[in-house]
């Protein structure tokens, strides 16, 4: 049964496409730690940008350690695979594509800069994987707190002769 529910996690879980966009949507070459998607030092991130999206990959990083160990958190592997391979560089692509004499007509029209309107779109994805990852934790946690009171009740405070 573990082995359908890891090929099935492996199944969930494998590689996100990324679709074809214009030229500076292409994410760096790949590596054997990030086979797609953003680096916290991408030339076209602003250095603002650079501790949130560093932040970004780190919770990326982290609930992918968690779901390598367990086959039935594939949706929040794909999720935050997404958010690394697809959603990011798309949102930097695209903030790179405005050409940076035009970047004030997103200050006129919203009130702030193009770069900090690129930090909240980033810190919208960092707030959903830090809820994904509490998220996670919660049920480990949860797990301890009933592994605790077996052992309260198994060996705890009673009298063996009583």
């Amino acid at each position: 049964m573990s082995s359908f529910l890891q090929r099935l996690g492996d199944f969930l879980s494998g590689p996100v496409p990324t679709p074809a966009g214009p030229a500076s949507a292409a994410p760096p070459s790949p590596t054997p730690d990030r086979p797609t998607g953003m680096t916290a030092d991408d030339p076209r991130l602003p250095k603002q940008s650079r501790p949130q999206v560093e932040r970004l990959l780190a919770l990326v990083g982290e609930i992918e350690g968690r779901a390598a160990r367990d086959p039935l958190l594939a949706s929040a592997l794909t999720e935050v695979r997404q958010m690394r391979d697809v959603h990011l560089p798309q949102l930097v692509a695209s903030y790179a594509d405005i050409p940076p004499a035009h970047r004030a007509d997103i200050f006129r029209k919203t009130g702030r800069s193009a770069s900090y309107v690129l930090n909240e779109g980033v810190e919208k994805m960092i707030a959903r994987a830090e809820a994904l990852s509490r998220s996670l934790a919660q049920e480990d946690i949860d797990s301890f707190a009933d592994n605790l009171k077996f052992i309260e009740t198994r060996y705890g405070g009673r009298d063996p002769l009583g």
